[in-house]
């Protein structure tokens, strides 16, 4: 039997029951683990840190009530991705020299762009998908910036695994198709 979360994330203070409270922290974890495990090698991030503050959002932003696990699960991914975006801009604003004075550098060949620039890439073009088809790109945060399986996206959104499958492979030709534009 499946944890009752709404309860728990409805309740007066989540503290009420330690053992829900724990499996939520853990999987928000798992997530968090999973996610930073393909991101930038230099990310001053750990998962336990990714979880704390999009923690400290969900409890600034949360609905009055949470409908389900999903509302709640894909307004974590959400956050984490926005921390995700933020954390990437600050590092390229560092690399771009900060505000510093720049310097001509005429004849040197730059390196492909690092995994900052394509984050903020990928952050963007989502954006457009997701003014284009909702589901799509809800699939692509849950994937991409929530590390979850297929069997776990369809779960949490209450479709067919198939169908995700589906949807995923779709974004993925769709995105790939307008990465270019943004880097």
């Amino acid at each position: 039997m499946e944890p009752d979360y709404t309860r728990l994330l409805n309740a007066s203070t989540v503290s009420d029951d330690g053992e829900l409270f724990a499996g939520l922290y853990a999987e928000l974890k798992r997530i968090a683990a999973g996610r930073l495990a393909v991101e930038h090698q230099h990310q001053t991030l750990n998962a336990t840190a990714l979880v704390h503050e999009a923690w400290l959002r969900l409890q600034h932003s949360a609905p009055e009530k949470w409908r389900d696990r999903r509302q709640f699960f894909a307004a974590a991914a959400e956050a984490m991705r926005r921390i995700l975006v933020e954390a990437a801009r600050r590092r390229i604003a560092v690399k771009r020299g900060g505000g510093e004075a720049c310097m001509a550098l005429d004849g040197l060949d730059l390196p492909a762009p690092v995994a900052d620039e394509r984050l903020l890439g990928i952050h963007e073009v989502l954006d457009r998908l997701e003014e284009e088809d909702e589901l799509k790109a809800r699939i692509v945060k849950l994937r991409f910036f929530g590390g979850m399986g297929h069997d776990e996206i369809a779960a949490l959104l209450e479709i067919n695994e198939k169908t995700v499958r589906r949807h995923w492979s779709l974004a993925k030709l769709w995105l790939y198709q307008h990465m270019g534009e943004n880097l």
